[in-house]
């Protein structure tokens, strides 16, 4: 069982790359049929594979041909039969053809055992693997061969450890959250990044072990420990549903790392889905921890439909999330549609959400009209976010047009601190 579960997750693009270019043969008729060079005849585009390459042959075959027949007709056959791993290492670095090399570097994978792994590595290191092999064999190897895998990486000059645990993790929990507890002293200044890679593994195949070891770590003083929350939430995502996704992050306790899990939910289901966004962020729009969720809504939605995004938005109580998602999503209207936005911008009520909503939108506004983006700027009420937007407008116009900008300065009413920070160039 711990074989198949971490084959998936290392082999799972490969499959799909396959199946495409099976589905893809499957519905064109004049594409190659194979090694051999033959074309399918017209047939083909009302027959399946198996039809078609009986009669393109003459011979007689049955009408479902097994999988491996099919990818060998295809792609033509792997070397990997009878223990053949230079042969199929061969193939998996060095064939031309980039199925071929997936289906081969997939079964070299399956070939893979704790006795001849330093083998398979050699031979990566001899025909040039690239970075994502490199990454999922040490995974492979790390789920196969935990303890011994991570031995080898400790005194390897290549950063396989972080894959490694992270196999490792997904394959042995238990013993590779032990080795974070006995970390060797000279992995000390890596521990950062080997915890990462514990949570990472931890979340492909238990998210509750995931979650509660970055809870622990965060309780301990671990920075960034957002982050790591945020690590656990994508696998969430990706293996289950959007409500699932959202169950699970409401059910945290409150505080910044529920923050940082429903904000990377809000992200993905304000994209995919924005009234049912919109509906689920609405019952935390009073909790500070939820802000980040609710800025969301100035992303992807903002992009494909402001007026319905800012609409949401301006109904919400007050805070740094309402006002974050106004700044963005007039970022993205002021792109599409600048007269709209400062309508909408000329009707709002003086306010904190107001300042922020000009600031977006002449963040975004003075790389095409610099002049407008900065007298919109010195609208906004706070002292220092106006100071701040009216500088960026400024700097942005001397980018972009220092001719105009100088004459533009020459005849502007600035105060001496302005305009000293006009003229100092963006970093």
């Amino acid at each position: 069982m711990v074989r198949n579960s971490w084959m998936i997750h290392v082999g799972w693009g490969m499959v799909a790359m396959v199946a495409f270019g099976i589905g893809y043969l499957r519905h064109s008729g004049n594409k190659p049929a194979g090694a051999t060079g033959e074309r399918l005849p017209m047939a083909a585009r009302d027959g399946n594979v198996s039809d078609t390459l009986e009669n393109a042959t003459g011979k007689s075959r049955t009408r479902v041909m097994s999988r491996e027949g099919l990818l060998d007709k295809l792609f033509g056959a792997l070397s990997g039969d009878g223990g053949n791993l230079e042969g199929l290492a061969q193939q998996a670095f060095k064939d031309p053809n980039p199925i071929t090399r997936r289906l081969a570097f997939s079964r070299l994978l399956e070939a893979l055992t704790p006795e001849n792994a330093e083998q398979i590595r050699a031979q990566m290191v001899a025909l040039g693997a690239d970075g994502q092999q490199w990454k999922d064999f040490h995974f492979s190897w790390g789920a196969l061969a935990g303890e011994q895998a991570f031995a080898f990486a400790e005194t390897s000059k290549e950063q396989d450890l972080g894959p490694v645990m992270a196999g490792w993790a997904a394959a042995n929990p238990a013993a590779a959250m032990a080795m974070l507890d006995r970390l060797p002293a000279a992995l000390e200044g890596q521990r950062g990044q080997l915890e990462e890679s514990v949570v990472a593994g931890l979340a492909a195949t238990d998210r509750t072990l995931a979650t509660d070891l970055v809870m622990r770590l965060a309780k301990n003083g671990r920075e960034g420990a957002d982050k790591l929350m945020e690590t656990v939430a994508t696998e969430v995502l990706r293996t289950g549903s959007m409500a699932e996704a959202a169950t699970w992050s409401e059910a945290l306790p409150d505080g910044p790392l529920k923050g940082a899990a429903m904000a990377k939910v809000a992200e993905r289901f304000f994209s995919s889905d924005p009234a049912g966004a919109a509906k689920w962020a609405a019952k935390f729009a009073n909790k500070d921890y939820a802000n980040r969720a609710i800025e969301q809504a100035g992303g992807p939605w903002a992009e494909r439909d402001p007026v319905a995004a800012v609409t949401w938005l301006a109904t919400l109580p007050p805070g740094m999330g309402k006002n974050s998602g106004l700044s963005t999503a007039f970022g993205s209207w002021e792109d599409s549609n600048p007269a709209a936005a400062t309508e909408y911008l000329s009707a709002m009520p003086d306010s904190p959400a107001r300042d922020s909503a000009i600031n977006g939108f002449s963040r975004g506004y003075a790389w095409q009209n610099p002049q407008m983006a900065f007298i919109w700027a010195s609208d906004i009420r706070d002292p220092n976010l106006r100071q701040r937007a009216m500088t960026r407008a400024g700097q942005i116009f001397f980018r972009t047009d220092p001719a105009g900008a100088k004459i533009w300065l020459e005849n502007a009413n600035l105060s001496p601190d302005l305009r000293t920070a006009v003229l100092t160039p963006m970093r």
